[in-house]
């Protein structure tokens, strides 16, 4: 049986790794490494699957192309050069495979295709089978009964039959294929109007290119014309096309005889870079005879021993609190019976504090021993309180709130994997422990499917036998201590260890805070809302039937579009596979182009209907019956720009430019009538940072001297004094103020204000001519981002922008404008979350009647006792103006009332 003898296209798979679909990666020294860990990661599925006998890597060098420009000196001239982000992971990837002892070949002047092309000339026969790691064209003409292609991504062998079937010609016709189509990449003239396709069918035909252009009088006029202008060229494009296999390479094949990867040599490569999972999979590769056990498609199941104990009687509870009494930290995770941390009774606690090992201490089941909450007062209570004994999670700001509904105060959390993993790369897919265990662990978790169920059979966990929670729960514990192993010296090597420390860690604590305190809501208020949405909604349908001409369902996007396109005969904008779309984009376009009534009214039915059924009705239903209170969710992870976000409800939704939107916030009400709301609102906080960070000399002085912004933008734009600025002036000033943070177009504009985009655009114009300091802030934004692959803000937040390196216009322009925005929105998302910390902190050392409630956007809900609520109005502006250094003034809008809307 023939040996195999495979050779990697280098820069083809590197640059196939880098364009691949794979999220972001950098080391933690911020070096970027996607294309690095997929290309490693092909290698090793490549050798696991393939197990080849001999292994080799061939690549360009910068003079590559210098034979091939000696014959054409145009070849290759239109190549863009690579990505700036790509250069340094080419070096690391030849490092890492050549510390694997891996030789890596190249030629002076020639590219690395005609030293594929000499390999396997020199080494391919009955005994030796060559295959060609590339998908490359170029390479099929090399193709024959012991050289193959290899396409590792799709695991295809490309032989002499593959290429017949599927492109129509043999491997002895590739060159005279190319001779005729050329290759507009490489810059290699080929017969005009001639692409590959009809180039087989012509070779299948007559054989060779020469043939067909002897026959150019059978061709079609135009085929036999542009044949004919191609006959001085046609030598010099087959010589182009045509591989060398005579390249004088320094090579012996023993040199690539595969006996397993030296793994002291790659580890600490892979340990600096990060790549942890490829670490664990090294150590099988560096012994040959493993191969079948390195990684495979799918995560491997969990394979070593586990040391899960159940601690179901007070005896096993005791021993476990003495070994706690020695731990310096541990893995703290719950289970419950609900997702909400307030609703939901506690089942039973996990912990772990050794890879491997962990124990379950069940307190709620239908069946099987459990732990009493006194037995779980008197010898856990004590450790989880001891904030000298450090604790981990993954999202512990669930089991804080979950504990502190039994009485146990969660102290002492020092790291959280889920909020590591978003710091770390908040572009991650998933920060859940699922995703992460497969990521770093190559570990497929246990599914809670496999306890609970799915759908209507679904039990809650206290219904579970604790044998099988118990597993479960261990795991979970188990998973999170070796993720916050791996994780923990990874985030202290990284530049944004500062910002998880002092403001992420700390944070938790303060959103567990306000989920526990929740807010009170008046019920009475959301009812009479949804009475009168309810008319109003009943008497816009009788509207739009009686312009319709008769009654259908307004809420069938079909029925609806009957109405507009085939009654109507309203121009259909935008079709999706379900058919003509009636979406709110479209009914805005039709509405302002058609001056449709219907497109109007059926808006205002779909906002009125959305908030009737997402707030009105919604809301009374998810109050807790233990206290009266909405609890609503508020996340780290929800935004890559750092921005809280919050669910179950969501209230960053809630309109605040609508009356209806804003009438809601009254039904938000203090506890009792001896207390108040109080609300504090940064002002105009992105326009301030845009000032700290372009140093714009005339934003930074109007902010400086305490200007109406707007109005003294609209005044410096338009050249007119102060007092003489219209409220239009101003409008517009505002809208362009607001919108430049997210790359406002004049076509935005225009819609906005209602002007023509030449208007608009030279407001944009003099704007940018009065503020100068503010484009050369953006390009530098921009550029920087470009450089290092992330955006960056005040306090070290990095979110990667890959956009910016993408061949795609679009994605470019979005990519220019995440990098601003990064910057700006992030730092303001930073500034709050320090002002939250701060108050927290001064709420906690004083012991003040002050409680939270609310975070959305730059605004904060407090709910203080009357008489004292000027007192803690003086301490929350402070610690909201002072939470970060700016150049300019910071400015709290503070209000208090009877509901949230009055306390505005």
């Amino acid at each position: 049986m023939a040996k195999s003898f495979y050779v990697i296209d280098g820069h083809a798979q590197i640059f196939r790794a880098y364009y691949a679909p794979f999220r972001n990666l950098t080391s933690p020294d911020g070096e970027p490494t996607r294309a690095t860990y997929v290309f490693c990661s092909m290698l090793f599925k490549l050798i696991q699957q393939r197990r080849p006998d001999y292994l080799a890597m061939a690549i360009d060098v910068p003079d590559s192309t210098a034979f091939r420009r000696g014959i054409f000196p145009d070849y290759k001239i239109q190549r863009e050069p690579p990505p700036e982000d790509l250069l340094p992971q080419v070096d690391r990837i030849v490092e890492i495979v050549r510390s694997m002892g891996i030789p890596v070949l190249s030629m002076n002047g020639f590219e690395a295709d005609d030293v594929l092309a000499t390999l396997a000339a020199r080494h391919s026969g009955n005994d030796l089978h060559v295959y060609l790691v590339s998908k490359d064209k170029d390479l099929e003409q090399l193709i024959s009964d012991h050289v193959f292609l290899f396409d590792p991504a799709k695991d295809r062998i490309i032989d002499r039959d593959y290429l017949m079937s599927e492109k129509g010609y043999s491997p002895e016709q590739v060159v005279d294929v190319q001779t005729l189509s050329g290759d507009t990449v490489d810059n290699i003239p080929g017969v005009k109007g001639i692409g590959q396709k009809t180039a087989a069918k012509l070779i299948a035909r007559y054989g060779s290119a020469e043939e067909v252009l002897n026959n150019a009088h059978e061709l079609t006029p135009k085929q036999s014309e542009n044949v004919l202008a191609f006959r001085q060229q046609m030598p010099i494009t087959r010589e182009l096309v045509t591989l060398r296999r005579d390249v004088e390479v320094d090579f012996n094949l023993a040199e690539a005889e595969y006996a397993g990867i030296d793994a002291d040599a790659v580890d600490p490569l892979f340990d600096m870079l990060g790549f942890h999972r490829l670490r664990e999979q090294l150590q099988e590769l560096s012994n040959a005879g493993s191969l079948a056990a390195v990684i495979e498609e799918k995560p491997r199941e969990r394979t070593e021993q586990v040391e899960y104990t159940l601690v179901d009687t007070e005896d096993k509870l005791r021993r476990l609190s003495d070994q706690l009494a020695g731990v310096r930290c541990l893995a703290v995770d719950t289970e419950t019976t609900g997702l909400n941390p307030v609703t939901a009774k506690l089942v039973g606690i996990s912990l772990s504090w050794k890879g491997g090992a962990a124990y379950y201490i069940p307190v709620r089941a239908l069946s099987g021993d459990v732990i009493s909450i006194g037995l779980l007062e008197e010898y856990l209570k004590p450790i989880l309180e001891n904030a000298d004994i450090g604790k981990v999670g993954q999202n512990i700001k669930y089991d804080i709130v979950v504990l502190r509904q039994v009485g146990i105060e969660l102290k002492g959390v020092e790291f959280d994997t889920m909020v590591a993993s978003f710091v770390l790369d908040s572009t991650r897919r998933s920060h859940g422990i699922d995703h992460l265990a497969e990521e770093f662990l190559g570990h497929k978790m246990i599914p809670i499917t496999d306890l609970i169920g799915k759908g209507k059979n679904q039990v809650t966990m206290d219904e579970v036998p604790v044998s099988h929670v118990c597993e479960y729960a261990c795991e979970d514990a188990d998973i999170t201590w070796q993720l916050a192993e791996i994780m923990r010296p990874r985030m202290e090597n990284s530049s944004t260890a500062e910002l998880f420390q002092k403001t992420e860690v700390p944070l938790i604590t303060v959103l567990a805070e306000l989920e526990h305190n929740g807010v009170a809501v008046d019920t009475s208020v959301l009812t009479r809302m949804s009475h009168e949405l309810a008319d109003r909604l009943s008497a816009l349908v009788a509207e739009i039937h009686r312009e319709a001409g008769h009654p259908f369902n307004v809420d069938s996007t079909k029925q609806l579009a009957n109405v507009l396109f085939d009654e109507q005969g309203l121009p259909v904008v935008k079709k999706t596979k379900t058919g003509r779309s009636t979406d709110a984009a479209t009914l805005e376009t039709l509405a302002e182009q058609t001056d449709n009534t219907i497109c109007r009214l059926m808006l205002e039915y779909r906002e009125l209907a959305k908030l009737k059924s997402t707030y009105l009705d919604t809301l009374p239903k998810m109050i807790a019956p233990s206290t009266g209170r909405l609890h609503a969710g508020f996340h780290q992870t929800g935004a890559v720009t750092g921005r809280l976000s919050s669910s179950d409800p969501n209230l960053q939704n809630i309109p605040v430019r609508t009356e209806i939107g804003r009438r809601i916030r009254e039904a938000f009400v203090p506890g009792d009538d001896q207390h108040l709301l109080i609300v504090a609102d940064y002002s105009q906080i992105e326009l301030r940072i845009l000032a700290h960070f372009s140093r714009d000399a005339a934003l930074l002085d109007a902010f400086n001297s305490g200007l109406d912004i707007h109005a003294a933008v609209a005044a410096q734009v338009n050249d007119v004094e102060l007092d003489e600025v219209t409220a239009e002036q101003r409008s517009a000033a505002k809208a362009v103020n607001f919108g430049i943070i997210y790359g406002q177009t004049a076509f935005g504009l225009a819609k906005s204000l209602g002007i023509s985009r030449m208007a608009a655009q030279d407001f944009i114009d003099r704007y940018n001519a009065t503020y100068p300091g503010i484009a050369t802030f953006f390009n530098e934004c921009v550029d920087q981002a470009k450089a290092l692959g992330y955006a960056e803000t005040m306090l070290g937040r990095r979110r990667q922008i890959p956009e910016l390196n993408s061949r795609n216009r679009q994605q470019v322009s979005l990519g220019q404008r995440l990098a601003v925005n990064t910057v700006i929105q992030g730092t303001a998302a930073d500034l709050i979350k320090r002002a939250m910390i701060d108050i927290h902190q001064e709420i906690k050392d004083r012991d003040l009647p002050l409680r939270m409630l609310v975070q959305v956007h730059d605004e904060l809900v407090f709910e203080s006792p009357a008489q004292e609520a000027d007192a803690h109005i003086a301490m929350i502006r402070q610690k909201m103006t002072e939470a970060l250094p700016l150049d300019v003034p910071i400015v709290v809008d503070i209000g208090v009332g009877s509901n949230w809307l009055a306390a505005k």
